[in-house]
C-alpha cells in the first residue's frame, strides 16, 4: 500500500505540472521532454543500484516491449486530455486506469484482494463518480482521449507489475521506458511538428517537473508490484486524482460538484479498507 500511495502522491503532482506544460509547449514535447528524463534517471539509477537484466528474455521482452508503447499511448492521450482541461476531470476519468488493472491482475495472475479488499477497490468507484460532477466546457473528443488514457495506463501497469516481478523494479521499468523511447523516435518527425506551434520554453521547467513526478511514480508502483500485489498497489495508486481535483480548484478555476465531493469520499474510504488488507 506504501508503494501505491506514494505512486499515487507522485502521480498527482505530475499531472498538475503536466497541465501546465501541455497548455504551453504541446502534447508532443511534453510527453518528450519527460520520457528523456525520465531514462536519464533511469539510468542513473541502473548505474548505481546494478540491476540483473537475466530474465529480460523471451516473452519477458516482448512483454516489456508492449508495457512500452502501451504506456506511451497513455501518456500521449492523457496529455491531451490534459490540454483539453479541466485537469480535475481529466485525472478522475484515467484515474479509472486502477480498475482495468486490478481486473487483470484477479483474472490472469489470481490475485485476491479477499472480501475487505473487494470493497477497497471503492476508490475506482469513487473516481468514477467524479467525472459526472458537471463540469462544463469540455470536449467530448478530450473525454475521449481521457478514457483511452485509462484504459492504456491499466493495460500497461498491469504488465509493468506482473514483469516487475519477474524481472525486478528497475530492469522492467527501463526496458519498458527504452522501448517507448524508440517509438517515440520513430513519430518525431510526424507528431514533432505540432511543437513548432507552441512556446517550448515557456512550459519547458513544467515538463521537466512532469516527467521528474512521473518516473517517481512509475517507479513506487514497479516496487509495489515486485513486492506485493499488483491489484493492490494499482487500487491504491489511482486514488492520485484528489490532488489533481484540488490544484483544478486553488489553481485553475474549476469547480467542485456534488457528485465530485462524493467520489472524493469514496475515495477516502477505499482506501481505508485496502490498508487493512495490505
Amino acid at each position: 500500500m506504501i508503494y501505491g500511495l506514494t505512486a499515487a502522491i507522485a502521480w498527482g503532482t505530475s499531472a498538475v505540472f503536466a497541465t501546465y506544460a501541455a497548455r504551453r509547449c504541446g502534447v508532443f514535447a511534453t510527453v518528450m521532454i519527460g520520457q528523456v528524463l525520465g531514462l536519464i534517471l533511469l539510468l542513473s539509477m541502473t548505474v548505481v543500484l546494478r540491476p540483473s537484466f537475466s530474465a529480460v528474455h523471451g516473452s519477458v521482452l516482448v512483454g516489456l516491449i508492449a508495457c512500452g508503447v502501451v504506456g506511451l499511448l497513455g501518456y500521449l492521450s492523457f496529455y491531451r486530455a490534459l490540454e483539453e482541461g479541466p485537469v480535475g476531470l481529466v485525472s478522475a476519468i484515467g484515474a479509472t486506469y486502477g480498475g482495468v488493472t486490478a481486473i487483470l491482475a484477479v483474472l490472469v495472475l489470481g490475485e485476491s484482494l479477499g472480501l475487505i479488499g473487494g470493497w477497497g477497490v471503492e476508490p475506482l468507484v469513487g473516481v468514477a463518480v467524479v467525472p459526472s460532477g458537471g463540469a462544463t466546457g469540455y470536449s467530448s473528443v478530450g473525454v475521449s482521449f481521457a478514457f483511452a488514457s485509462a484504459l492504456a495506463y491499466g493495460v500497461g501497469g498491469f504488465l509493468l507489475g506482473d514483469f516487475a516481478g519477474r524481472t525486478g523494479w528497475l530492469s522492467a521499468t527501463l526496458v519498458a521506458r527504452l522501448a517507448s523511447m524508440v517509438v517515440l523516435l520513430g513519430v518525431l518527425p510526424f507528431l514533432g511538428r505540432q511543437s513548432s506551434q507552441h512556446d517550448l520554453r515557456s512550459g519547458f521547467w513544467w515538463a521537466v517537473a512532469a516527467g521528474a513526478t512521473d518516473v517517481v511514480g512509475i517507479c513506487a508502483f514497479a516496487r509495489g508490484g515486485q513486492v506485493g500485489q499488483v491489484a493492490i498497489t494499482a487500487a491504491v495508486s489511482s486514488v492520485y486524482p484528489v490532488i489533481p481535483v484540488a490544484a483544478g480548484l486553488a489553481l485553475f478555476g474549476e469547480r467542485l460538484g456534488p457528485r465530485q465531493a462524493v467520489g472524493i469520499v469514496l475515495i477516502v474510504v477505499g482506501l481505508v479498507l485496502l490498508g487493512l488488507v495490505s
